[in-house]
């Protein structure tokens, strides 16, 4: 009995705190606010830029132009538009409705572009190694079949139910949304399946090749990558599902762009670092991204010609 009067107490104890703190948050004053972390958000992606723009230069100078290069450009010069729109979106003092519509619009379709060519980069490390199989592909394309089909559906429930409006509080303008549906915070629980699944594939065929090819330094970089994304993308959807479970809609979208933003740079910077530590050090005999030029039979490939088309010719001519 006393058991039961703890856990009932616990359970009014969380109701009532989450509810002062969605109360809280929804302060017109601390929305306001929420203005400096965008800017401070597109403030640190700029800086980013400026301080890698040597790596950048070189890597687009002297790297083949394939598929995963197109990728990595969506990736890191996409995100400028996106947050020139989030800016105009936030910062913009007397907003039509028309206007926050459009951007909202917009925010939403070039966030899907970054984090599709981000996974698909990932995805392209990961079909290498496995020789390009066709039954890797295959299975991939089933399952992210699978994993569309709710998605679309969540999402187009998501825009059924949510409101937007050119007023953040009454005689406050600026762009918000209202009666937005916590269902969306299954999208980025499939999309941490989605994110699980390429690890594994991963990890699965690096732990076979390290045993035959010891000295492939270039794949334990690799997966050192793919992990850490991983974990990256777990952490910030992990967040991001809180964000929308209890905040109100203009904070999950705080968060979300957060994502999205990080996702990028993250991508942007392991796929430049693996390019250049293979240039700096990758060796004729170990695990290499550029000396793959004349394709070899798949039964005398090694990890190293295998590994080439990441960069060259991933998806083949």
């Amino acid at each position: 009995m006393l058991w039961g009067f703890t856990l009932s107490f616990a359970q009014r104890f969380m109701l009532t705190s989450i509810a002062q703190l969605s109360v809280n948050v929804a302060n017109p004053d601390v929305l306001v606010k929420t203005k400096y972390a965008y800017v401070a958000l597109c403030t640190l992606w700029a800086y980013d830029y400026v301080i890698t723009l040597d790596e950048e230069l070189s890597f687009v100078t002297g790297s083949t132009w394939r598929i995963v290069k197109y990728l990595y450009l969506v990736c890191r010069y996409v995100p400028f538009l996106y947050l020139t729109v989030i800016s105009s979106r936030t910062l913009e003092k007397n907003p039509s409705l028309s206007m926050c519509q459009t951007l909202y619009s917009m925010n939403s379709y070039l966030g899907i572009v970054i984090i599709v060519s981000a996974e698909s980069i990932f995805f392209a490390r990961t079909y290498v190694i496995w020789d390009r199989s066709k039954r890797v592909l295959w299975t991939f394309i089933v399952s992210v079949t699978f994993l569309l089909t709710p998605i679309v559906g969540i999402l187009v429930k998501y825009n059924a139910s949510t409101t937007i409006t050119n007023w953040v509080a009454t005689g406050l303008p600026g762009c918000s949304k209202t009666g937005e549906t916590s269902a969306v915070l299954y999208v980025y629980v499939l999309m941490i399946i989605a994110e699980l699944e390429i690890l594994c594939l991963t990890l699965y065929q690096a732990i076979a090749r390290y045993r035959r090819e010891r000295s492939a330094n270039v794949l334990r970089v690799l997966v050192q990558h793919n992990i850490f994304y991983f974990l990256c993308g777990v952490g910030s959807s992990g967040v991001l599902i809180v964000a929308i479970a209890i905040f109100p809609p203009s904070y999950s979208d705080l968060v979300s762009s957060i994502q999205i933003t990080v996702h990028a740079a993250l991508v942007t910077r392991m796929h430049r670092a693996l390019w250049k530590y293979n240039a700096d050090y990758a060796h004729p005999d170990e695990f290499s991204l550029t000396t793959f030029s004349t394709p070899s039979p798949l039964q005398s490939r090694t990890v190293q010609s295998a590994v080439s088309y990441y960069l060259d010719e991933p998806f083949g001519k």
